[in-house]
């Protein structure tokens, strides 16, 4: 990943979010929290738009013991949110095409 300065998520990003974290799993309430909180630190240096996510660190940690908290699928691929130590890490969309996407999907189109 590519650090970035911290900045906060476009839209796109958001509405990726917040659409993966809106299904009930455990710990999805935390994540909620940290997701109002999340910024973005870091981008995949292939051009993807997979990025690094860190949240304030006073946000509950959500008690999971996998670092995937959830994952769907999306067009030509998916996304996974990632957590590390209970708080939201990562929020990546793989392909299984040649072609890079430019940004994350429209809501719409999360399955």
């Amino acid at each position: 990943m590519e650090n970035t300065s911290s900045r906060p998520l476009a839209p796109d990003e958001r509405a990726t979010l917040d659409v993966l974290l809106a299904r009930d799993f455990p710990g999805a309430a935390e994540l909620r929290v940290q997701a109002a909180t999340a910024r973005v630190t870091g981008r995949c240096g292939c051009g993807c738009p997979t990025i690094d996510l860190a949240v304030d660190e006073t946000t509950p940690r959500a008690a999971l013991e996998e670092s995937v908290a959830v994952e769907a699928d999306a067009p030509d691929g998916g996304l996974i949110v990632f957590v590390d130590e209970g708080r939201l890490s990562c929020l990546e969309y793989w392909t299984t095409t040649g072609e890079t996407p430019a940004g994350f999907p429209k809501p719409e189109e999360i399955r």
